[in-house]
């Protein structure tokens, strides 16, 4: 299963900022929509309410913020998709 594109591309845009997120949001769960950051939050679930209020599944993306690349390792659970890149 390949990954839809809204959620490569919120990765992309992650790991192409990802040092300068971490500089600001280390540790932080980050809400990303359309390449754009949303919200930083403390913990996932906060991240997953937050986003489930104002945005349909598989249209947003939830990264855990940290300076290494290890971070960007991914699953993605949803009704319509479970991926794991």
């Amino acid at each position: 299963m390949s990954v839809p594109d809204p959620l490569k591309k919120n990765l992309d845009w992650y790991i192409a900022n990802q040092q300068e997120l971490a500089a600001k949001y280390n540790g932080k769960v980050l809400l990303i929509v359309d390449q754009t950051l949303i919200g930083a939050f403390d913990s996932m679930e906060n991240a997953y309410t937050t986003a489930l209020r104002s945005y349909a599944l598989g249209s947003f993306t939830l990264q855990p913020c940290s300076p290494d690349a290890d971070s960007y390792t991914l699953t993605l659970y949803s009704p319509a998709y479970s991926v794991t890149i």
